[in-house]
């Protein structure tokens, strides 16, 4: 079976048609059964001698209201079938046991006595035309970025324009986007908050890849305390005006402490000269290394910093985003950072 496949729609009409490619093709879901291979409307799903029935409601751009008050009792299930949808999505269909599927191979259909709970296909990337690519890389993650700053507040979306130096477009759709996938909810026409900080940060994760958007570069160094070294970067640096902030296992450590920082990393906007390296007393050394400087693709990892015990760091998502995927406990540190009480509140 190879279903990988990359597909923009621009019309719902599409959504039918490739959904019918898709059970037809998926073998995880040989079971359900569509009334027709070109114009489904209805489906049912057979399995241990028993008949569950659905209605299929295909929707664009689905967002929470979309989702009906169904009896779970009734003879016929609402299944509803989408581009894709977000973690948000999901848990408010199975809060109402509504079923749901996308084009990429989530799904998760529910029936009396039946529950069906699949991952979406790797390399399989269908959405509709007018969503965002990914809210969650360039300058759509600053506006991301910023939400979680702090996350129980109230914004404004000129606030998120001014702090993010998107465009008014970028930021409107964003802002659109993530209320219909429920990451945010309005509390009037001008105003909206992040629903669940955790959440958001989850779909961030997932669709991270801290290898594209940051180049690193490791050096050795003379001192051996985290943060003494931190200290005489930050003096050397600040004095050099250049723009840098830390991150990963020593910045968690400093919002945090969990365990002792076995590097010192930090974002930095291009590389030192090699007469301020010599004066730190750094070496560029191709593996390990005490000290880890981070170029970025997109300069927004440095709005939103704090100032921690005199060290700018980047924002608790951002640190938390770029411990996930590194060894050295990083992970740990991570889960540690996130379930302490003042994680993304300022």
């Amino acid at each position: 079976m190879n279903l990988s496949k990359k597909h923009i729609l621009r019309h719902q009409s599409e959504i039918p048609r490739h959904f019918a490619s898709l059970v037809a093709q998926d073998v995880r879901l040989k079971n359900l059964v569509l009334n027709s291979e070109e114009h489904p409307t209805s489906a049912k799903f057979q399995l241990d001698g028993k008949t569950h029935r659905f209605a299929l409601k295909f929707l664009t751009t689905p967002t929470l209201a979309d989702i009906p008050d169904a009896g779970f009792d009734a003879p016929t299930h609402p299944l509803l079938v989408v581009p894709r949808f977000s973690p948000v999505f999901l848990q408010a269909c199975q809060e109402k046991q509504i079923s749901v599927v996308d084009l990429n191979g989530q799904a998760w259909l529910r029936a009396p006595a039946l529950l069906v709970s699949l991952p979406g296909l790797p390399d399989r990337d269908f959405r509709f035309g007018q969503e965002p690519r990914n809210v969650f890389a360039g300058k759509s993650a600053r506006i991301v970025r910023t939400l979680l700053s702090d996350s129980k507040r109230t914004w404004r979306q000129n606030e998120l324009i001014q702090r993010t130096g998107a465009t008014t477009g970028l930021v409107s759709r964003i802002v659109t986007h993530l209320t219909r996938q429920g990451f945010l909810k309005k509390t009037d026409v001008r105003r909206f908050h992040v629903v669940s900080a955790t959440t958001l940060l989850d779909a961030w994760a997932q669709a991270d890849n801290f290898s594209r958007r940051a180049v690193t570069y490791r050096f050795s160094a003379l001192t051996a305390d985290p943060v003494a070294l931190a200290k005489t970067i930050n003096r050397v640096f600040a004095r050099e005006d250049r723009q840098f902030a830390f991150t990963q296992w020593l910045a968690a450590w400093l919002r945090h402490p969990y365990t002792e920082p076995p590097v010192v990393s930090l974002y930095v906007t291009q590389l030192p000269t090699q007469n301020l390296l010599d004066e730190i007393g750094f070496q560029q050394v191709s593996e390990a290394g005490r000290v880890w400087l981070h170029v970025p693709v997109d300069e927004g990892v440095f709005r939103e910093t704090q100032l921690i015990q005199g060290l700018p760091l980047v924002s608790d998502a951002q640190i938390y985003l770029d411990l996930l995927k590194t060894g050295l406990r990083g992970p740990e540190q991570a889960q540690a950072l996130r379930e302490w009480s003042g994680f993304c509140l300022k």
